[in-house]
């Protein structure tokens, strides 16, 4: 398979390393702030994608939405890893309509987090029937990290939020005021070279229950962004999350 990149910091290179190691090409490298002499091009253009079949993006927050419609425009089958943008999901959405596109995005491609995702909605489900338990989120990443909250903590936030009765809101800012009762704290810590820790809690008066996913380096992320180029390029049409890739490879 014939991949460019987009973004060639930390992530663009270590998918660049594992797409290689799997049999796969880098025929592009788009970034428009590196100086590394492997770059092609320092701007999306048709031209800097003409020998591609899809693209792996991993690039920055404010530039997202914008890469994401110059895939569906040019049918170039494209997985966005980037995160900070979500907020302009139902715009992105409405805006694809009718583009013969096939892009798969996620704020994390790592398959264990998304096996923590099913056990973290399996266990909020379970909550309900135990009003005595409160559920907060809290997660740490490497003092590099752009964005906070993380695409992820996020993402579990509203995974929470779609199974427990009694919450309706993410909170992800500091708070100086009393949490209310319908709100899920998401709460955020960045230092060291951490590669990413997600824990959920459900605390009660008596004590707490904790499930968590720590990676232990960027690998897993990698080689999942690597295995989505793989399937939204065989022939799919579409805007896709993760669990629509996982829905499809997983037996049910």
């Amino acid at each position: 398979m014939r991949i460019a990149l987009v973004g060639y910091g930390r992530m663009g290179r270590l998918i660049r390393q594992v797409a290689t190691g799997n049999g796969h090409q880098i025929v592009a490298i788009v970034d428009p702030y590196s100086s590394d002499n492997e770059i092609t091009s320092k701007i999306l253009t048709k031209e800097a994608f003409v020998d591609a079949e899809v693209v792996v993006d991993f690039s920055a927050a404010e530039q997202a939405v914008e890469h994401i419609l110059f895939y569906g425009k040019m049918a170039l089958p494209a997985v966005m890893g980037t995160t900070g943008w979500y907020s302009r999901l139902p715009e992105v959405q409405e805006a694809l309509k009718g583009m013969d596109c096939a892009i798969i995005w996620s704020g994390n491609f790592s398959l264990g987090v998304h096996l923590f995702f099913a056990l973290a909605r399996k266990a909020a489900a379970l909550m309900n029937n135990f009003p005595q338990y409160d559920t907060l989120v809290h997660e740490m990443h490497h003092a590099g990290k752009a964005d906070s909250p993380s695409g992820t903590a996020v993402m579990l936030g509203n995974i929470l939020l779609e199974e427990l009765e009694g919450k309706n809101q993410l909170e992800t800012g500091r708070l100086d005021r009393k949490r209310a009762d319908s709100e899920i704290h998401v709460s955020s810590t960045r230092g060291g070279s951490i590669p990413g820790t997600h824990t959920v809690m459900f605390d009660s008066p008596v004590d707490t229950i904790e499930i968590t996913h720590r990676a232990r380096n960027r690998e897993g992320f990698a080689y999942g962004a690597v295995q989505a180029a793989v399937w939204v390029s065989s022939g799919r049409k579409g805007f896709f999350s993760l669990d629509d890739m996982l829905t499809d490879l997983i037996p049910r």
